[in-house]
């Protein structure tokens, strides 16, 4: 009976040590951890913490092709109330910026889309964009965002993608010595027709030499119409070359006495020529008729009559005595 008790009280006491050890080490615990009431509040988020900006998302090409455009495009978050401008004078060196597109996603957040292109070739760094959150546009900057740098690998532009396309014929680049040989025949018949006019005028003015007659012109004129009268090409029914003859006494004539060349003109420009004559103005119906005769004879193979050969040397010879010189009579 007495051992039963013994064991009960033991029993009793070890469980009131135990109760007791765990009340402190609760009480304990509450003194080394404070409660969450007492903690301090966890921090706001970035963008919204006052003239905050902050890039949360960049997109950028790794590689590109030399003057072909490719977009970028950046997402920013900042304090409502805000503008956000691009700083150009960030721009990375060797991409020229080409077009420029913003779009606002919400009262603080807002997407900035450009495209750009390059100039340089090989691996090049995109460097950092910055962005500056302001009160007004122009105005100081409040905050700043800057991207992350970027390799960008800019290729050649290739033209064809086939690789299998080849030309027909390679291009074909003239010989030098073809280019010279060119030269020397065109530059050769230029020398040759020089050549030729040179020595056309060196002969006539031979010619002129050998003939020249000091006597006045109407007398050299009417003196030939007789010769080419008596010359005997009439009878020989050689009628074209007489009226070549008599036309060539007319145009030395004319180069005689007016100091008009009339070589090779035709009737018309011979005609017109002598409209502005003052000394033939009386004689440009006979002088046209003549004309007219002649070159029926000369190039129509017109047989002329003989009253009509008669007409035209009766032409000839008035048109050289009308515009002859009158010799000046001495006063007394």
């Amino acid at each position: 009976m007495k051992k039963t008790f013994l064991s009960f009280l033991f029993l009793f006491v070890s469980m009131f040590c135990a109760v007791s050890g765990h009340a402190q080490n609760a009480a304990a615990s509450e003194t080394l951890q404070p409660s969450s009431a007492a903690q301090p509040p966890a921090a706001a988020p970035y963008a919204a913490r006052p003239n905050a900006i902050n890039i949360t998302a960049q997109s950028i090409p790794r590689q590109a092709s030399f003057a072909e455009p490719f977009d970028v495009r950046f997402e920013l978050a900042h304090e409502p109330g805000y503008i956000v401008e691009l700083d150009k004078e960030t721009l990375p060196q060797g991409f020229e910026l080409t077009a420029q597109h913003e779009q606002t996603l919400s009262p603080g957040t807002m997407q900035y889309q450009m495209t750009f292109m390059p100039f340089t070739l090989g691996i090049s760094t995109f460097t950092a964009v910055t962005f500056e959150l302001k009160e007004q546009a122009g105005g100081k900057p409040r905050g700043q965002a800057h991207s992350e740098p970027q390799t960008i690998d800019v290729k050649p532009v290739s033209y064809f993608k086939e690789s299998s396309l080849r030309d027909i014929r390679p291009p074909y680049i003239p010989s030098s010595w073809i280019i010279w040989l060119l030269c020397l025949i065109v530059f050769g018949l230029i020398g040759f027709f020089a050549w030729r006019f040179y020595k056309e005028v060196r002969n006539r003015s031979r010619a002129l030499q050998q003939t020249r007659d000091d006597r006045p012109a109407d007398v050299i004129a009417l003196s030939k119409i007789d010769a080419l009268l008596q010359s005997g090409l009439w009878e020989k029914a050689q009628y074209k070359i007489f009226y070549i003859e008599l036309g060539n006494i007319l145009r030395e004539y004319f180069w005689r006495r007016f100091q008009q060349d009339v070589s090779s003109d035709t009737s018309v420009e011979l005609l017109r020529r002598a409209r502005k004559i003052p000394q033939l103005a009386s004689l440009l119906s006979p002088l046209r008729m003549y004309l007219n005769s002649s070159d029926l004879v000369k190039f129509a193979k017109v047989t002329p009559t003989q009253d009509t050969m008669q007409q035209d040397v009766d032409t000839v010879r008035e048109i050289v005595r009308e515009t002859s010189p009158r010799p000046v009579k001495e006063e007394r």
